[in-house]
């Protein structure tokens, strides 16, 4: 379920990652100042990445094992 953003947040687009032929996600960093994202907060963004695509990397793995 989407999340609405307050108004006087501001918003950037971070990444859009194609998930299937006809879908994809989009990640966005908010701000209310409207600043880029430090170092540290990129790194957090890649820790989450990497951990994501490891457990998605084992459902698929007992998804075809069924």
């Amino acid at each position: 379920m989407a999340e609405p953003l307050p108004e006087p947040l501001k918003t950037q687009l971070v990444i859009r990652a194609p998930l299937s032929e006809d879908g994809f996600v989009s990640l966005y960093f908010s701000s209310p100042a409207g600043r880029l994202m430090t170092e540290q907060e990129w790194w957090n963004l890649r820790q989450l990445i990497e951990l994501t695509n490891k457990v998605c990397a084992r459902e698929q793995v007992r998804g075809a094992a069924a």
